[in-house]
């Protein structure tokens, strides 16, 4: 059992399942004792707070472990093409998008709107800071957890494509939003990236760009 818990894998998980609590917990604890509003700022900052610290525990994880598979025993690429296929998966990633909401659209009869994105880009409107929670350490965290853990964990054992269906499945039902294509292949693509280069900062990177674009493009049309 000790075993079990100082594997880097397990840790990466519970630091994330105990932010997403923290996030949950906190602020029905307040509820009891604020007003509805100091409640909702409190419940807002402490969230943006928890995904700072967890992103930063999970980086301090991740370089004092060694991530046994096949993916890590592989050396990335350099540094000056991590960024540019972190840039050019930014465009994957929406090109994969399109194609995901043209056959929701079109051949499963899913209403085109995203409420998770509305929400979102409602509380981004409101309280300006927490961009940062979904533009940098929403896709740091998402991209520890599901590429490098459960994507590498996986690989060596139902092989690359197996792998990213059950880590793209996972990270599309976490979501909630019922857009499960949509973020299946966003998933994929994002695997992808972690595969050729051998590196998470890459899909870090596609993740963190694509989440600021959409979400700002959003603010400014609405």
């Amino acid at each position: 059992m000790n075993k079990l818990v100082k594997s880097p894998y397990v840790k990466i998980i519970l630091i994330y399942v105990l932010t997403q609590l923290f996030t949950i917990l906190f602020p029905t604890i307040l509820f009891f004792f604020l007003t509805e509003n100091v409640v909702l700022e409190a419940a807002i900052y402490s969230q943006i707070i928890a995904f700072v610290v967890g992103s930063i525990w999970m980086f301090i994880v991740n370089h004092r472990s060694t991530f046994n598979n096949s993916l890590e025993n592989t050396p990335p690429v350099p540094k000056k093409n991590i960024i540019l296929w972190g840039i050019a998966g930014m465009f994957l990633a929406y090109i994969g998008q399109y194609l995901a909401i043209f056959i929701e659209t079109f051949l499963l009869n899913i209403p085109i709107g995203s409420q998770n994105t509305a929400g979102l880009v409602d509380i981004v409107n409101n309280y300006p800071l927490f961009l940062l929670l979904i533009a940098i350490f929403g896709p740091i965290m998402e991209e520890f957890v599901f590429r490098k853990v459960i994507f590498g964990y996986l690989f060596d054992i139902t092989g690359g494509i197996g792998a990213a269906v059950i880590s793209s499945l996972i990270f599309a039902f976490i979501h909630f939003d019922g857009h499960y294509l949509l973020y299946s292949v966003m998933g994929f693509v994002f695997c992808y990236l972690y595969w050729k280069t051998k590196s998470i900062a890459t899909p870090i990177i596609a993740h963190a760009l694509m989440n600021a674009t959409v979400t700002v493009a959003n603010l400014l049309l609405y």
